[in-house]
């Protein structure tokens, strides 16, 4: 017994042993791995606020070094960054508690037994611009976390966003019970992947100038799996969807319910060409009580040149008051460039057109409980040869190929004209009458020689190339074509008035 005493004494005096000395190596490298850290976070973040004006950066205000742990304070700031119609200052604090490896107590509590270099334990600090936060998430730190960072300077672990509650006299409120992101990054950050959750979200908005708004939102997830480019940026997979979300608005203070949201984002990148595939779509929609139907959006782009690309986003950052004045003068942005300004402009946008990018919407979709109707385009562009050139010469040579598909249910051009008939309040005939409006549409897309009626659906397909057109199966020239869309919209215009 008194030599099994002794054997497992000797261990526990060596793991000792080799845990202060590693500890000790953790809070001399410590400087170092931080100092790292910060710039890449603040190149990081001038990537992500390019072209929206302003800076951003973190600052280490101070570190503390000690054998087991050393206690460091960080400073993230924000300088009039454009997120919306006014710019956006602010200052927050961070107080960081490094636990040094290899085996940081906070690790071992959580049964966690892989040796890392450091734990890091953060929370904002409580200051005057943080003070109605904090009372918020009841003195609890709102913004706090936990990341381990690996020997192999790898990062795992978890942001939260604490639950919060405030209501304002006039009768605003916002209840939010909290927010939780899971995050693991390879050295340097080349792979990332979040999976983060929140459980609700409800605010209401009041103001003396319009009825109140509320907003309540059940369910949100989020998932990524991102690889950093060759270019800087990101690529990879981005998705998040909501369970539940309604919101109550106008004088009726009417519902619009929405269930099953989801958002899919892909970006890949190959031979220096990016593409990118967004996916939006509503398992549910419902208004005022009364069902809708369901629906999606998706749209890709393909074939950007990402070099190409960059440059003419570098120039639109270093543009940007210009194109800000013109926004504001309310003219043409290349009217706030100067001669020379514009021909670089022009050269850049031409190198972009050069890989012949597409733009397409693949999918529109929208199904009502009688029928479903679809929509589908896609454009393919090219280089013209100058922009110096008529206005006529530049589209003929820019646009490339087209093709649209259009298929418009007669049964759901009924249901939701009948919904907007009930929803007016209109009595039961009036609502029935309004459920035919799918076959006048049928009859006037016929009249139109726009499309055709094929069963349910109205249908209208064009194809474009070569200054050729070809709708619903008929050839004829550009020309042509402008003068069949002007001729419908002047007996539009004429049956208005």
């Amino acid at each position: 017994m008194k030599r099994t005493v002794g054997v497992l004494s000797g261990l526990a005096l060596a793991v000792a042993a080799l845990c202060t000395a590693g500890a000790w190596y953790t809070g001399k490298q410590l400087p170092a791995v931080l100092d790292t850290s910060i710039a890449q976070s603040n190149q990081q973040l001038l990537q992500a606020l390019a072209g929206a004006g302003g800076s951003a950066q973190i600052e280490l205000l101070g570190l503390e070094r000690h054998l087991y742990s050393s206690d460091a304070r960080y400073r993230l700031k924000v300088e009039n960054v454009q997120l919306g119609d006014e710019p956006v200052s602010f200052e927050l604090t961070f107080a960081d508690r490094l636990e040094h490896g290899p085996l940081p107590w906070s690790r071992l509590k959580a049964f966690k037994l892989m040796p890392v270099m450091a734990a890091s334990n953060y929370s904002l600090e409580k200051d005057a611009g943080t003070a109605d936060w904090f009372a918020a998430s009841k003195e609890v730190a709102p913004v706090q976390g936990h990341l381990s960072l690996g020997y192999d300077r790898s990062v795992e672990g978890r942001v939260q966003l604490m639950s919060a509650a405030f209501s304002q006299p006039e009768g605003s409120s916002v209840a939010f019970s909290g927010l939780t992101l899971n995050v693991s990054a390879s050295q340097d950050g080349q792979a990332v992947k979040m999976a983060g959750d929140m459980g609700s979200l409800a605010m209401t908005l009041v103001s003396a100038e319009q009825p109140p708004v509320k907003i309540a939102l059940q369910g949100l997830t989020l998932a990524a799996n991102l690889t950093l480019s060759d270019f800087g940026f990101y690529v990879g997979q981005v998705d998040t969807a909501l369970a539940d979300g309604a919101f109550t608005f106008g004088e009726r203070q009417a519902a619009l319910a929405l269930k099953g949201l989801e958002q899919r984002n892909d970006y890949q990148i190959n031979s220096q060409q990016l593409a990118v595939k967004q996916l939006y779509k509503a398992a549910g929609i419902s208004y005022d009580g009364k069902p809708v139907g369901s629906g999606q959006v998706a749209w890709s782009i393909q074939r950007l040149d990402v070099p190409a690309l960059q440059a003419l986003m570098a120039f639109y950052a270093a543009n940007l008051p210009a194109f800000e004045r013109a926004a504001q003068a309310d003219v043409r942005p290349a009217q706030a460039l100067t001669a020379e300004q514009q021909a670089a402009f022009q050269q850049y946008l031409l190198a972009v057109l050069a890989g012949k990018p597409q733009v397409a919407l693949d999918d529109v979709s929208f199904k009502t409980a009688n029928g479903e109707s679809r929509f589908k385009l896609s454009v393919d562009l090219a280089r013209p040869d100058s922009f110096e050139q008529p206005l006529e010469q530049v589209a003929l040579q820019l646009i490339e190929q087209l093709q649209s598909d259009l298929s418009l249910s007669k049964a759901m051009i009924g249901d939701l004209a009948a919904l907007q008939a009930s929803v007016q309040g209109l009595d039961a005939e009036q609502v029935k009458q309004a459920s035919y409006s799918g076959e006048m549409a049928g009859q006037m897309a016929l009249y139109s020689q726009l499309a055709t009626v094929k069963d349910d659906a109205i249908v209208s397909n064009l194809h474009y190339t070569k200054g050729q057109v070809v709708l619903n199966g008929q050839s004829m020239s550009v020309e042509q074509f402008v003068g069949l869309l002007m001729a419908n919209l002047g007996g539009l215009s004429g049956a208005a008035h």
